[in-house]
């Protein structure tokens, strides 16, 4: 088998993770991005791999100043891990990448775009160019910069020819990122396919990032110490008997709370992912929300939401921080905007009152992540993406990456064993909202937090309640 050699374009935090995670693993690497600062930093980090080897061979890795430098060091693939489809367009047609790619070369675009632009592309290079030869996979991915590093991805991938998956060396970079394959989730279908199971997945991650924040914030609000709320929505309930998750965790417990809450309380973590990134993914699925005249109201909250803190200058930060946003939205008092911070060492609430405010914000939590797991299954069927082998797929693949949570995993199997979808969401929440959660005592709840506190807005919790009052009558 010939030898991979990458041409990975984009630098980012992602880009940067994982191009140095296929350096380690004896990748040959030539990488570009833009803003120099960040490819001599890539540099600098690509020749201490090469150290701590300890082989002595030549090393295989360079940067370049240029797209068209870097597809013509010899790369005989291309990964495609930009900000936006504005600036793949840029590196790849733009700045004149194109008419250096050599012949029948796979350019894998792992970016997160909108889901019709993997055919574009595809469209472009066939009739602009002249260029049928060259292979598009749609490749993104999900799991932060965390998963990055090692290299256990999830990656959604199609193409307009299912054998393109097959390639050697596109098989060979993609499963380097995917835990050798085991996380790599082939979609049916064509080019975007796997951009819209991506899109799903990020319906489920733009709602749990800002519910996380704000039911964090209503944690702190109600008087409980936020890191012990933490510490208890991490604790498993049970084994999980569907092979998608090793332990179950109780209702409320989301991937993203899991990664996003140790950076709320503790500022000394470094930033892991911005809010204008969230923003931008976001805002791509409201874009086909237009498209596909689908609505999907708590993603629009959600939206708005990020859009205020766009606003308000704070797009580089942590999305971890929207907590402070939800605090003080005028971002000007400090001790106020800390509050989740401060109650990671200190509680308000009386012994016994503890583990009934716990359960009553875990049931609030559980509410809006309810309601993403049926806009996620609203906006798949806009997509066309309910085929049965289909929905299998994106639903665990979902489940398995920063999309998920207890009540997705739970909930849409039973709406998939309905005559319909949604009669399977009005079975399983008549079910929960007469057993297991008390709706009465999530809205007296958050009424106490707004009256004691009137600047913090749960608009989230209160959408979600509405919702779910609706859909169980």
């Amino acid at each position: 088998m010939t030898e991979p050699h990458i041409a990975f374009l984009g630098l980012g935090a992602m880009g940067f993770a994982m191009s140095t995670h296929l350096v380690r693993s004896g990748f040959r690497v030539t990488g570009f991005d833009i803003w120099q600062p960040t490819l001599d930093r890539w540099q600098q980090t690509c020749t201490e791999i090469s150290k701590q080897s300890g082989s002595g061979a030549e090393p295989k890795f360079q940067a370049t100043t240029s797209c068209s430098e870097a597809v013509k060091s010899g790369a005989n693939i291309v990964i495609l891990m930009v900000a936006t489809h504005y600036q793949a367009n840029s590196a790849l047609f733009e700045s004149g990448a194109v008419n250096d790619l050599p012949k029948d070369i796979p350019v894998v675009i792992m970016a997160t775009v909108p889901p019709m632009y993997p055919l574009e592309v595809r469209k472009r290079l066939t009739e602009e160019y002249n260029r049928p030869d060259i292979i598009v996979v749609d490749a993104p991915v999900s799991g932060g910069v965390a998963r990055s590093q090692n290299g256990t991805l999830t990656v959604m991938a199609s193409s307009d020819d299912p054998a393109n998956l097959e390639h050697s060396l596109v098989k060979t970079c993609i499963s380097a990122l995917s835990s050798n394959g085991k996380t790599l989730f082939p979609i049916p279908g064509t080019l975007g396919a796997g951009t819209s199971a991506k899109a799903l997945n990020q319906v489920q991650c733009g709602i749990h990032i800002v519910g996380a924040s704000e039911i964090m914030t209503l944690a702190a609000l109600a008087g409980l110490n936020t890191k012990t709320f933490f510490d208890t929505v991490q604790q498993p309930q049970s084994s999980s008997t569907d092979g998608l998750s090793k332990e179950k965790f109780r209702y409320g417990w989301t991937w993203m709370l899991t990664n996003r809450a140790p950076r709320m309380i503790d500022p000394s973590l470094p930033i892991a992912s911005a809010i204008s990134i969230i923003n931008k993914d976001v805002g791509i699925i409201v874009d086909e929300e237009t498209r596909l005249k689908v609505e999907l109201p708590l993603l629009n909250t959600a939206n708005a939401q990020l859009k205020q803190c766009m606003d308000s200058g704070i797009a580089g930060w942590d999305d971890a921080y929207i907590t402070k946003f939800y605090l003080d939205p005028t971002l000007k008092d400090e001790t106020r905007m800390n509050t989740v911070i401060s109650q990671a060492s200190s509680s308000t609430s009386t012994v016994q009152d503890v583990e009934q405010v716990t359960e009553t914000v875990l049931q609030a939590h559980a509410l809006i992540n309810l309601v993403s797991a049926y806009e996620t299954v609203q906006f798949a069927g806009a997509l066309d993406l309910m085929g049965e082998k289909q929905r299998d797929m994106w639903f665990r693949l979902i489940a398995g990456a920063a999309g998920g949570s207890t009540v997705f995993e739970e909930v849409v199997p039973v709406a998939f064993g309905e005559a319909t979808w949604t009669d399977g969401f009005k079975k399983w929440t008549s079910s929960k909202l007469g057993s297991a959660w008390d709706l009465s005592k999530v809205e007296k709840l958050v009424e106490e937090v707004k009256r004691k506190n009137p600047e913090f807005k749960p608009v989230l919790v209160e959408g979600a309640i509405k919702f779910a009052k609706e859909l169980s009558q």
